[in-house]
């Protein structure tokens, strides 16, 4: 739901009080990691990726498993182009694409009764029937990010999930992505990752597969643009970053709220706040 119906949502690339407010200490220290991370990243060299992604070995099954929140945390985070390019690609708004980058909740579980359909062949009518908002099950692990009129604070974005917790561009019979040319970088080289200059792998059945050194070329440079753009993310999310009072009063509202069903949020991302209704 949106916060305002004049401005479906409130962005804010600036300072909220017209003031330049001064960094903290421990935000100078994680802008100054990150500048150095990134230049070390942008040394890497691709071909000793490719090799140890050829010595890996992977081959997509098409299992659908990696979409699905039965098999793990299937949270897919967003970047703003990437939310912009499924945007434009499905007709969706900004909020019915991505949601809130939320801690996962160990108790979310499965409901296929849930998990409806629509008949319509529109993507568009077809994904906004499926679209749910994200349910909170525990507030104490976001007590730290609560403001003091309540709203919690969020770093970053997500791709919106089904009631069952599944990605909702996921095809339930067919387990085929309904964006894949537009697919999120980290669905697109999943399940690789990298993380401080090292390369990891998700668990996945498709791992140990034969795959040739040109699909091997092909990751390596994929994975290596997502590292440095989510690196480059990050930071300008940093940069912008300005800190919030936290109160027992802040809490007591935002419980309240939920007891209402309504959850206000301020996201921070690479382009500054947005504050929505969820």
């Amino acid at each position: 739901m949106y916060l305002q119906d004049s401005n479906p949502y409130m962005e804010n690339s600036g300072s909220s009080n017209n003031k330049k407010s001064e960094k903290k200490e421990y935000q100078l220290i994680l802008i100054a990691a990150l500048k150095k991370e990134i230049e070390i990243a942008r040394g890497l060299d691709p071909e000793k990726l490719a090799a140890e992604i050829e010595k890996t070995g992977f081959s997509c099954q098409h299992c659908g498993k990696c979409c699905k929140r039965a098999f793990g945390d299937n949270r897919v985070v967003l970047t703003p182009p990437e939310i912009e390019k499924i945007r434009e690609y499905t007709g969706l708004s900004k909020l019915e694409v991505a949601g809130p980058l939320i801690p996962p909740t160990p108790d979310e579980t499965e409901d296929e009764d849930e998990d409806r359909y629509a008949e319509s062949s529109s993507i568009t009518q077809e994904i906004k029937e499926e679209t749910t908002s994200e349910p909170f099950r525990t507030l104490e692990l976001l007590n730290d990010d609560i403001d003091s009129e309540g709203n919690i604070h969020a770093y970053g974005w997500m791709l919106r999930r089904k009631r069952n917790g599944d990605c909702i561009f996921l095809e339930k019979d067919t387990n085929r992505c309904r964006i894949y040319p537009v697919r999120p970088m980290l669905c697109s080289t999943y399940p690789f990752y990298i993380e401080e200059l090292k390369m990891y792998t998700c668990e996945c059945e498709g791992l140990g597969d034969h795959i040739s050194k040109e699909e091997s070329r092909k990751l390596a440079d994929s994975l290596l643009l997502r590292y440095i753009s989510e690196l480059e993310d990050t930071l300008a999310m940093y940069e912008k970053y300005e800190d919030f009072e936290r109160t027992e009063k802040g809490a007591g509202i935002a419980r309240n709220n939920l007891e209402k069903g309504i959850c206000v949020y301020i996201v921070h991302d690479s382009k500054g706040i947005t504050k929505i209704m969820d």
